[in-house]
């Protein structure tokens, strides 16, 4: 999946996209699905459906969405939905068709994959965020919903790592990656922004057309 970096930027691209106010709240909201510890919760905190042995592995964003369909107002809620749709894109764009082969197949792949993610932190904030404003952004009041799936107090203890994150070393910018290149990973995130933007603003039609 998306690394917490990636969810971040998408989220943060959206936003702009669509001029969300409450920007923090829909930041948080974005990376709310991680903030949780064991395997077993992060299946939940995702929806997912399916399994990888019959090829029909899948995140039910749209489940997700008539939970909490009373909560769509809601920044947090909406940042929680655009990270389900950014991981789903995830796992058939990346995960599914070569990645977990790949790692199931080759013991070298997964620590260089996991590698690529922290110098991605680096090179990523370099291009999206110069400015530094993320870190302020992150660091402000946020309206959360405290979910079945994720606590409020899991997601505010989360924020931590995003920090740790942003605090890379410079010469990670210069490091080659070993299993994605740079261009790949931007066009993943462009596309999930391009994604999330379009469904956010289909439940917003949706919405306006069942008051009429």
């Amino acid at each position: 999946m998306g690394s917490r970096i990636m969810h971040v930027i998408i989220a943060n691209g959206i936003a702009e996209k669509l001029s969300i106010h409450d920007k923090t709240s829909f930041l948080l909201g974005a990376v709310a699905p991680d903030a949780v510890h064991s395997k077993k919760e992060k299946g939940t905190s995702h929806f997912y459906a399916g399994t990888t042995k019959n090829y029909t592995r899948r995140i039910d964003y749209d489940s997700f969405f008539h939970k909490y369909e009373s909560h769509i107002d809601s920044p947090f809620i909406l940042g929680y939905y655009t990270h389900l749709i950014a991981d789903d894109n995830w796992l058939s764009g990346f995960f599914l068709p070569w990645l977990k082969n790949r790692i199931e197949n080759d013991e070298t792949i997964a620590p260089l994959y996991y590698n690529d993610f922290k110098l991605l932190n680096a090179k990523l904030l370099h291009h999206y965020d110069k400015e530094q404003q993320l870190f302020s952004l992150l660091n402000q009041e946020a309206h959360i919903v405290d979910i079945e799936e994720v606590s409020k107090e899991n997601v505010l203890a989360f924020r931590k790592y995003l920090f740790e994150d942003m605090l890379y070393p410079k010469q990670h910018l210069h490091e080659d990656l070993q299993v994605f290149t740079f261009n790949q990973i931007v066009s993943y995130i462009e596309t999930a922004i391009e994604k999330g933007a379009f469904f956010i603003t289909q439940l917003s039609h949706e919405k306006s057309t069942s008051k009429i």
